[in-house]
């Protein structure tokens, strides 16, 4: 392997690295994806799960907002990586240590979920961000190398829903925790981006790389689809964290919650290996619309028809290739509409936008679940997914990214 590794060019051997940082945490994750499961099953309503739910997501706000300022004031995103993946593993395996039978069990893990979302709401974007912004400046297939995330999160999602069973909802917590050693080491070898854009311009002039956010919501196109991520994650923190809820209103057991990750995670992969191609032929709004009009066909099967696991797999199809085309499309529209000096700091507002969204679909989305029911909750969500995409289509009167083919 040493000597294969040898062989590759500087590209090849960043390729490499890039799936074992990127590949392998999104393994290490699928591990860790049974927190609401755990937290269910010792007592949390969903009303319960959405106030905790949104008290991390407001923790999330200042947590990439304030790695993704430190990564460009630094102008190290590789350093900021290792720091949010080891600090994230060690206090995420912590939660099932809190005793729960305890009066203030609850309290005690209000307190302490947060507290670890300030890094583990940031490992998933800058993991993303470190791996986006190497394919387009070393010319790499973003596609390809994105579509051995989804793979591995599959193979880890069969894998942990297998032995769940045997090792049990509280020890995914460390578990995921030991995998996740593996992408830490790998961040030290991977190529810092932008690292051959700290000269100072010619002239003696200001620094570009000067640090100035203002940029950012000077740009119409920018501030525009901030606007349609608040509403696309409102629906998808509503649709994401209260489908084991879903689950068992149609008794469905939640321990199967992993089965379904893993499909969704299965159907991600062809839209992403066909990123290239379709977006020579695309523009990265057409993809961003049709994703979440894909996306929106789940909620909408479980508003109306799902009613077993076999049916609910059939409407997470579209979900899976909704969201694989999602995340070969928003990564580069954020990129690409960022000034190169503030890709960092534009993917933490916009990340941290899916937190304030957060905050605002767990809170609801917990109280109208209770109130309305599965199905119904589950038609509401269809509708805000609609909603964002009316925003968006708006949004396009703005001036559009020029297409790439990387």
């Amino acid at each position: 392997m040493k000597r294969l590794f040898s062989r590759l060019n500087e590209n090849g051997r960043q390729a490499l690295i890039l799936i074992g940082v990127n590949g392998i945490f999104w393994f290490a994750w699928a591990f860790g994806c049974y927190q609401t499961v755990y937290l269910q099953s010792i007592g949390f309503t969903a009303s319960s799960i959405g106030l905790l739910n949104a008290i991390a997501s407001a923790v999330g706000i200042a947590s990439v907002t304030f790695w993704g300022m430190v990564s460009d004031r630094i102008g190290s995103l590789r350093k900021v990586l290792i720091i949010v993946l080891a600090a994230s593993a060690v206090l995420y395996g912590l939660i099932p240590a809190i005793p729960t039978h305890l009066a203030a069990s609850h309290t005690l893990l209000l307190c302490l979920v947060p507290a670890v979302n300030f890094f583990r709401a940031s490992s998933s974007p800058y993991a993303e961000n470190l791996l986006v912004r190497n394919c387009n400046e070393l010319g790499l297939n973003f596609g390809v190398l994105r579509s051995t995330g989804s793979f591995l999160f599959t193979v880890g999602s069969l894998i942990i829903a297998a032995w769940l069973p045997s090792l049990g909802v509280k020890n995914t917590f460390w578990v995921t925790g030991v995998f996740m050693i593996i992408p830490i080491v790998m961040t030290v070898f991977a190529r810092e981006p932008d690292a051959r854009k700290a000269e100072k311009p010619a002239g003696g002039g200001k620094e570009e790389e000067s640090v100035d956010v203002r940029q950012l919501f000077r740009n119409p196109a920018y501030t525009a689809f901030l606007g349609f991520g608040f509403l696309y994650y409102t629906a998808s923190a509503c649709d994401v964290n209260f489908i084991t809820y879903f689950m068992d209103s149609v008794g469905v057991d939640t321990q199967e919650y992993g089965v379904i990750l893993a499909y969704r995670a299965l159907l991600e992969i062809p839209f992403l290996l066909l990123m290239v191609r379709l977006r020579k032929r695309l523009s990265l709004r057409v993809m961003v619309l049709g994703s979440v009009l894909l996306i929106s066909i789940e909620s909408l099967g479980f508003g109306l028809l799902a009613n077993s696991l076999p049916t609910m797999l059939l409407f997470c199809t579209f979900f899976g290739l909704g969201n694989g085309l999602f995340l070969g499309s928003t990564l580069n529209y954020v990129y690409e509409l960022a000034p190169s000096h503030l890709r960092a700091s534009a993917q933490a507002f916009f990340t941290s936008t899916a937190s304030v969204a957060g905050i605002l679909g767990n809170l609801l989305g917990g109280m109208v679940f209770d109130a309305v029911g599965a199905k119904p909750f589950y038609l509401i969500v269809t509708g805000l997914y609609m909603l964002s995409a009316g925003v968006f289509v708006l949004s396009f009167r703005h001036k559009q990214p020029e297409k790439a083919a990387g």
